[in-house]
């Protein structure tokens, strides 16, 4: 290969891709091939989803602004206490029952990025585009993938839960538009084929096995010709990128993996080692997409809203869900402060990750905006208002971490609105808005 031009195609939106051996990686906008483009830090937005409420009197700080102590949920988040905000007394009006009853588990999920009241029917849905959809259909054609949902669990398009609820309500986060979820992945591995990689055969037929490689061996020479023409900057951003892709296939690698046609696949047959470790390697690949800019905007579906999921290697001896129903029973508490510290801990673990990777010199988590929390406050009454929000990230600087506000019973959509304009698609109203809260 005589030049930089054989080892690359440019695709849709100016997608860079290194090609090698029948596949294609996307690669990180580096100055070498993009220019001045590869200098641009635009703002990323992510929101993640956990189920149940919390123990609010173990997530609230007692004090307010910003000379106040972790309570011992937030322990976990002690080295990014200065990189997030905790802001409290936000509501879903529309997630209470209004009159429809039981079903707030579907109401909760189903409103938390739309602040609609859902349509009560197994058969008829009838929600509201969600936050995330907003901003991607004003902005998302800048980057290859408009927006990207992930879960932990398969979404549902079909059957009744929650108290007569179609199941679409819990099993998706993001929303088109009233009819239509938009459908998370739950497989890492599409996932990151989605993502990152294509195969450029054109047989349907052409597919082969291959013995333990990572989708980088398919491209090693490429990889090498590359790197010869490429600046000092450029060669470490490289570098690093090539570290974070082997480290999800590492995480990830159950059995020999698999090329066929139109997609590097490997063979995820086995189920991944563990709850946490599959939750962390959804996260590594949002944080490889805004890293390489395939796409500014993420939702996850961490865990489904009425989630029962057990925790038997943390000694908890009852599904989440369950326990959530305590009645005040202090074991039943215990066990669910471990549950609420077990996704915390999650949630350092992806800020931290976001803060060890630099685009342009600068931490993607101070370039991104990301909000962590639950459509439940008190699991145990089904409350949905003082809603557990962390909101984390500087946003390129337009937003002010290291403090704990507190609103008076605002709806959560008046903050979406502030999500909006910082990250350049404002809205004049969105949900029940009423309006947009004091600087965040």
């Amino acid at each position: 290969m005589k030049n930089v031009h054989n080892l690359l195609s440019t695709g849709h939106n100016r997608r860079t891709f290194l090609k090698g051996a029948g596949i294609s990686l996307f690669l990180p906008q580096m100055i070498s091939i993009a220019g001045d483009k590869a200098h641009e830090n635009p703002v990323r937005m992510a929101f993640l989803h956990v189920p149940n409420g919390k123990i609010m009197e173990k997530w609230t700080p007692s004090k307010l602004g910003k000379d106040y102590e972790l309570p011992q949920t937030l322990k976990p988040l002690t080295q990014h206490k200065n990189d997030f905000q905790v802001i409290s007394g936000l509501q879903h009006k529309n997630a209470f029952a209004n009159g429809d009853g039981a079903g707030d588990h579907a109401r909760a999920q189903g409103s938390f990025l739309t602040g609609v009241q859902i349509l009560k029917s197994a058969k008829n849905v009838k929600n509201g585009i969600s936050v995330d959809q907003v901003a991607a259909q004003r902005l998302g054609k800048k980057t290859y993938l408009p927006s990207l949902e992930l879960s932990t669990q398969r979404g549902r398009l079909s059957g009744s839960c929650d108290s007569g609820y179609s199941c679409m309500y819990q099993f998706n986060l993001a929303w088109r538009n009233e009819k239509e979820p938009m459908v998370p992945e739950s497989s890492p591995q599409q996932a990151f084929n989605r993502a990152f990689t294509l195969w450029n055969g054109k047989n349907e037929k052409n597919a082969h096995s291959a013995s333990e490689k990572s989708v980088l061996d398919y491209m090693l020479s490429s990889a090498n010709s590359l790197k010869k023409r490429l600046a000092k900057e450029d060669l470490e951003k490289l570098d690093q990128y090539f570290t974070s892709v082997r480290e999800i296939e590492r995480k990830n690698q159950k059995g020999k993996p698999t090329v066929h046609s139109k997609q590097f696949t490997r063979d995820f047959s086995k189920n991944p080692r563990s709850y946490k470790e599959k939750i962390e390697t959804l996260m590594d690949i949002m944080v490889l997409t805004w890293e390489v800019d395939a796409t500014r905007i993420c939702t996850m579906l961490v865990a489904d809203e009425g989630s029962n999921m057990s925790f038997p290697d943390m000694g908890i001896d009852g599904g989440h869900h369950s326990l959530s129903h305590h009645q005040n029973d202090q074991a039943k508490i215990k066990q669910i402060e471990k549950i609420d510290l077990f996704y915390v801990k999650r949630f350092s673990y992806f800020l931290s990750k976001l803060k060890e990777r630099k685009v342009n010199g600068k931490s993607l988590l101070d370039q991104s905006m990301i909000l962590y929390g639950s459509g439940l406050s008190d699991g145990n009454r089904h409350r949905h208002n003082n809603l557990p929000i962390l909101l984390a990230g500087r946003a390129g600087g337009k937003l002010n971490p290291g403090i704990h506000r507190m609103y008076k019973d605002q709806p959560m959509c008046n903050l979406f609105l502030n999500m909006l304009d910082t990250f350049g698609a404002p809205a004049k109203s969105f949900g029940d808005s009423t309006g947009r809260l004091a600087k965040i």
